[in-house]
Order: structure tokens, then sequence, then C-alpha cells
């Protein structure tokens, strides 16, 4: 315990001591309200000076006695002269201080001895009445230092004072040793007080002149924030007047600072406050905001210079006393007007085609979802156009001459509909128009007035341009209630169009017997496309979310048809299964698949889709292990993909003949997962290894929460049974972000790669691009909201 004691006793000593760079300065505050204290306890020593010279008047000893007296006096009196004329000085510099601080404790340390000799010759006859005021003026002068700062100043003077004042009491002639010990304990108590409040009020001025001179450091960066920044700082009082009007401010604004004067925001905004005042405009969310005293950030708001409209963003924080009460905001503000120009620009290029100004695919896109989402009380019509002989334009005039007949061709689009349509240009000359009409004869006299006028001649550099222009329709919702059914039954009406002869419209008509027959042509074809080797993989890069890796491929399957070009498999699979060809076929995307796999590193392992129609074959097994064989690809580095609905028509040979190959170390996935109507018990039935999210769930990841739940499901529920999660379809950065916070393991689509040759696949995971560019964009996001 002592030694904790003694520890912290040393911890105080060393505390009192000042820092070398403030402690001229400390010194300096310290001597003047040293100089205060000094002057207080020197009349309080007078004082009691007085009282011993009248109580003592007749005792023995008078020159001695009055000569010690005289000289007490005499020290206080130096003592007041010192410290009123320190007061009195005008210019006090700090090694002044030092002098004078060094000077007083000399007087200090004599006024303690002069004391101690006066007490100790007092005490040696005195009457009871005398000994208790000899008591009191002792317990005065052993506490009188606690009061007193620097600490050199309190120790020169506690020290003699009470080493004399213990002196007395021991030689005194009947000393009482419980009152010499409580003394002693006094003077113990004092010393301590003295090293603690030092280095406490040390602390608490060097904290000051800390805070001083930080605050001196914020006021030059905020006059330099000032001076040299675009933005402006601004002050309000309680009553939301605006305090010191920044001269940025004014610059900006062109106004004087007198017409700053009132409440904000109305003394800043100005004249705009008048009727830009709209519930849930800017403005009103402002003054919403600034009447419940809440904090607000870049909140945007416009304003009128000089009749010109700017926009400004504010950020505010209000003041709090201790109490909570408010006491005004204190804030900034910038002109964004340049920011927000480009911004609407930049968002403008972003769904408007850059050439003719029309809606681009992707805001088409989305007004046609949103009719989409309403055709049951507003119908509409779609119409798909394109351009005849526009392909002979640009090759004979020039590409310069292309694209003047195409923001042509857009002028008069827009003058053939109304303000509530859309014209959009999805690419090329490929045009789309939503007409606000449930009524198909209506739609198909707009299309015949916009083919007329766009068939007109045009003129270009003294030359005439003939085009044409074929459109096809489809209403809503009678041909389709979503945009993907919609835009293929124009296509298909425009197909029509185009067929028969060009520059006419045609309504889209269920009964088209040329569907039929396109079918049986491309059926014909598919069969002699087994017999050329006309198909071809594609592969979807599959991409570990944790670190990034390429950790396998996907297998998509596409048909070069000769006329038609490379063809998905969503236009030919259901025709081969149809034919009976999906057999053959998908042996030789087995057998191609674990081939070029073969060659890839070997953590990269490679997704096959199955056909339901595949799995009825008994030979399954063995086509797979001849496959591999061939292929000499691990059995681990497969993964084959069946469907919900595989799994609804499997029987107890498809289940066996499931686990033979998980037993040979293939791996098996659910895919599409949620959009079919398999009971969760399948997942137990089945050897699945991973479980992949439908892109349907992930495409309004971050939108819908019903989406959010179940992917958090599905994660939690693989998670459980042991197996790994893919994400399908995931386009965005954000998409990637919430999935990776969702724990979800493996994730493909367009963000990462669209499917590629097994060369450019190969080349892929040779530079490793697909991961550094996602993860790029990914980090890019999490910085922004941190901010």
């Amino acid at each position: 315990m002592w030694r904790g004691f003694a520890k912290g006793l040393r911890g105080l000593i060393a505390g009192t001591r000042l820092p070398d760079d403030l402690s001229e300065r400390l010194l300096f505050g310290q001597a003047s309200d040293f100089s205060y204290v000094i002057i207080a306890i020197s009349l309080l020593g007078l004082s009691t000076l007085l009282l011993l010279l009248v109580d003592f008047w007749n005792a023995p000893g008078t020159l001695l006695r009055d000569t010690l007296i005289g000289t007490v006096a005499i020290c206080y009196f130096a003592l007041m002269q010192r410290a009123i004329t320190w007061l009195g000085r005008v210019k006090r510099a700090g090694e002044e201080a030092r002098s004078y601080i060094a000077g007083m404790t000399r007087l200090l340390v004599l006024l303690g001895l002069i004391w101690s000799a006066l007490l100790f010759l007092l005490t040696r006859a005195p009457d009871t009445s005398q000994l208790c005021l000899l008591y009191g003026i002792m317990v005065g002068c052993v506490a009188t230092p606690v009061m007193v700062a620097p600490i050199s100043s309190a120790l020169a003077y506690w020290g003699p004072i009470s080493a004399g004042i213990c002196l007395s009491m021991l030689t005194a002639r009947n000393p009482a040793g419980y009152a010499i010990l409580d003394l002693l304990s006094f003077v113990g108590l004092t010393g301590f007080c003295i090293l603690y409040l030092n280095s406490r009020l040390n602390e608490r001025a060097v904290g000051a002149i800390r805070l001083e001179e930080k605050s001196e450091v914020i006021k030059l960066l905020l006059r330099d924030f000032e001076e040299s920044a675009s933005d402006w700082l601004w002050e309000t009082n309680e009553a939301l007047e605006l305090q010191q009007v920044s001269h940025r401010l004014t610059q900006v604004a062109h106004r004087p600072v007198e017409s700053f004067r009132g409440a904000f925001p109305r003394a800043m905004l100005g004249e705009i406050m008048n009727y830009d005042h709209r519930p849930g405009s800017p403005i009103d969310r402002l003054c919403q905001i600034i009447k419940e005293h809440s904090p607000f950030r870049d909140v945007v708001v416009p304003v009128l210079i000089n009749g010109e409209e700017r926009y400004w963003s504010l950020t505010g924080k209000p003041i709090l006393d201790k109490s909570g009460r408010f006491l005004g905001y204190h804030g900034v503000g910038s002109d964004i007007t340049g920011q927000r120009r480009q911004q609407e620009q930049i968002a403008f290029l972003a769904r408007h085609d850059s050439l003719t100004k029309l809606a681009n695919r992707v805001l088409f896109n989305e007004m046609l979802h949103q009719a989409c989402d309403n055709c049951e009380q507003t119908g509409f019509a779609l119409l798909c156009l394109d351009l005849d002989y526009f392909k002979i334009v640009n090759d004979t005039l020039g590409h310069a001459t292309g694209d003047g007949v195409l923001v042509a061709v857009a002028e008069r689009l827009r003058g053939c509909i109304r303000e509530f349509d859309i014209a959009a240009r999805l690419g090329g000359d490929e045009f789309a128009i939503i007409l606000v009409t449930e009524d198909p004869q209506e739609a198909a006299g707009i299309a015949a007035r916009i083919i007329e006028r766009v068939s007109r001649p045009y003129h270009f550099d003294g030359q005439m341009v003939q085009i044409g222009m074929s459109a096809g329709i489809s209403m809503a919702p009678r041909d389709s209630r979503n945009p993907s059914g919609l835009m293929k039954n124009a296509d298909l009406a425009l197909y029509r169009a185009k067929a028969e002869g060009r520059g006419v419209w045609r309504l889209y008509d269920v009964e088209m017997d040329e569907r039929q027959k396109d079918r049986r042509i491309l059926q014909s074809a598919l069969r002699q496309a087994v017999l050329r080797d006309e198909f071809r993989l594609e592969y979807q890069p599959l991409v570990d979310l944790a670190d990034g890796r390429i950790v396998g491929a996907e297998a998509l399957l596409r048909w070069q048809h000769p006329e038609r070009g490379l063809l998905p498999p969503g236009e030919f699979i259901a025709l081969a299964e149809e034919a009976g060809l999906i057999g053959p076929i998908g042996e030789w995307v087995l057998g191609q698949a674990c081939r070029e796999a073969a060659g890839w590193p070997e953590h990269v392992g490679i997704a096959v889709n199955l056909s339901p129609l595949q799995f009825r074959d008994t030979g399954l097994v063995e086509i797979i292990d001849r496959a591999l064989a061939q292929g000499g690809l691990a059995p681990e580095r497969l993964e084959l993909e069946i469907t919900e609905t595989t799994m609804l028509e499997t029987n107890s040979e498809t289940v066996d003949a499931l686990w033979q190959l998980h037993g040979r170390g293939v791996r098996v996935a659910l895919d599409d997962f949620g959009t079919g109507y398999s009971s969760l018990s399948y997942l137990r039935r089945f050897p699945f290894d991973k479980i992949k999210i439908d892109r349907s769930f992930i495409r309004d990841l971050g939108y819908e929460k019903d989406d959010s739940s179940i992917i958090l499901a599905i994660i939690g529920l693989a998670e459980r049974m042991g197996m790994v999660v893919t994400a399908e379809g995931v386009e965005t950065p954000k998409q990637a972000q919430i999935l990776t916070a969702y724990g979800c393991g493996q994730a493909q689509g367009y963000l990462f790669s669209r499917p590629v040759p097994g060369v450019v696949f190969a080349q892929i995971l040779e530079a490793g691009t697909v991961q550094h560019k996602w993860q790029a964009q990914v980090s890019q996001i999490g910085q922004v909201a941190a901010q």
C-alpha cells in the first residue's frame, strides 16, 4: 500500500512539471494569479500580526518578539508591493515572470523562517487563551500555501513554516502526543494538497493553452478555406438569423451583405422562396428540417441569381448547449450548378441516344416495364420499326450522311406521335415506339402515318436520299403482358412486314403461319447441323466472390447457323428435344467441354447443363465416363446442372445414376433454384453439391425486400446442408457487393463476363482480367457508402 502511495506521490510531483514548450507561457499566467493570492494572504497575515501584538502586549520578551513581528510585517509589505507592481505593469515578458516568481519565492522562504521563529518564541510561556490563538495561527500558516501556485512558491513557504510549527510543538513544556500526531497528519495533508492541486491546475492550464492553439489553427484554416475554396461557411443564432455573412457567399450570390438579414433559409436563398415553396420541393423539405432543428447534409436547393437558376448544396448541423437547448446552426454551402448540369447531361446521355436524342434502349426498357405493369388499366401498342435500304445509304454515301438520315428520321418520328407517347432508337436503324392506345386500328393508323412520312425523300448536300420503313405492332395486354413477350411479338410482326415487301406495317397475329413455317425450317436445319458440326461452345466464368478468382465456367451451347448466324440454345434446344436430337447434341457437348476444360488450370471446373430427356437415357453414366476418359478430365472438375423440372420427371433409375456419378467424384448442381415446383425433400434425396439461385431473384436485388429474404433463406439452407451457392445473372457491382455480404460463395453473370469462346476464356484465365475488373468496381461502391 505504501509503495503504491509513494508511486502516486512521485507521479503527482512529475505531473507538476511544466512542458518545456509551455513553461514560460504557463508561468506568465500563473504570475498574475499568484499576485492576487499573495495580496490576500499578506492582508490576512498583517491582521493576524495585529492580533498577536494585542494579545501578547503584556507578555515578557517584548524586544525579540516585536522585532520578529515587525520583520514578518516587512515581509508581507514587500510581498504586496512586488505583487501590486507586477499587476500594474503594462508589458510583462515571460522571462520577467520567471524572475518575479523567483524573487517572491525567496521572500516566502524568509517569511516561513521568521514565522517559525516567532511561533517558537511565543509558544514558550503562553497562557491558555494565548495558546488557542497560536494553534489557530499555526493551522492557518500550514494551510495557506495550499492556495499558492506555482508549486515552487507554495513549497518555499510550506516547508519552513511546517518544520517550525512541528519543532515548536515538540519542544513545548507539556507536548501533547495526540495533538502532535494530528499536526503531523495535517502537515502531510497540506503537502499532498499542494502537489495535487498544482498538478491538476497545470494540467488544466496546459489543456486550455492547447485548446486555444487548436482554435487558432482552426480559425486560420477556416480563413484559408473561405479565401481559396469555392464553398462558404454560414452560421445562425437561436432565432436562425445569419451571423457574420461570409464574403464568399456575397460573391456567389451577387448580393450585398445587407440583403442577408432575416431568418434562414429565406435570408440566404432570396427571392426564390417567394414562389418555389411547393409541398415536397427541396426548399419545402429544407424548411421542414430547419423547423425540426435536425441536421442535414448536401441538400440541393435552387436559387435565382440575376435571373439565372442555379443550384446550391447546403449542409448544416444544429448547435446545442450542455442542456440540449438549441443555439442555432453552423454549416457549409457550395454552388454545384456546374456539377448538377454535368450530372444531368451524363444522366441524359446514359438514357438517351447521343445522335438522335431519342430514348435509348435502357430508358425504353424502363418505360416498357412501367407500361406493362399498368397495362391492365391502360393498354398500349408497341411498334418495332426498322429502316429499309438504310445500309445502302451508309455504304454509298458514307456514315456522315447516314447519321444525318437517322437524325432526320428521329425528327419525323417526333412529329408523328403525341407528347405522352415514347419514341426510342434501340440501335443502328432500329426504332421503337410506345403508343398509349388500346385501339389496334389507331395504332395501325399512326404506324401508316410514320411509314409515309419517313419514306419521303431527304436532301443532304444537294443529294436526294430515299429510304423506307417497316413496322410491327403488338398490343398490350392482348398479345402479352410482359416486355419480352411484347417485343418478341412486335419483332415477329416486323419480320412478317419485311418478308411481305417492306414499307408496310403488320399487327401481330397469333395464328401467323410464318412462325410455324420458320420452326419447321429451323428443325430441318438442326438435323443437318448435327452432321455438319455446326455447334459451338461458349463459356461463362464462375467467380468466387470471396477472393475474385475464376473457379469454373458454365458451358453454353451455340449453333452457328449458316444463314442466321450464332443462335443461342433458347432458339433450338426445344426443337432438338422435339426432334429427338438432344441425345447426340448433349453427348457432343459433354465431350467437347471435357476436352477444353482439361487444358485449364486444375482448380477451374466445368459445368454442363443436362436436359431432362438426357436423364432418361439408361446409358448416361457410361456417356459421362467416356467423355471424362476421352477428354482427360478429372471427375471432380465436372459439374452437372439439372433443373427442378428434371427432378420432377426422375425415377429410381435416374436417382441411382446420379448417386453413381457422385460416387465417382462428379458434382451435381441444382439449376434455377426457386423457379419450379419441387419439394425441398429433393435436396435430401439427390446428391446435390451446389444450389444455383435463379437470375429472377438477382435482378431486383437491393430493391425488392422479398428477393433479399429469399436469397438469404437459400444461402442459409445451403450452408446447413453443406452445399455451395451460386448466384446467376449478376450484372451490377452492387448486386455482387450485396451477395458477398449475404455470404454467397460464387456468382456468374455479365458483370464478370459474357459467354466467350473457349480460346478467349483460356486467355481470360491466363490474364485474370475478369476478377480484377469487377473487384475494382465493387471496391468503388464500398468507398462512396462509407463517405
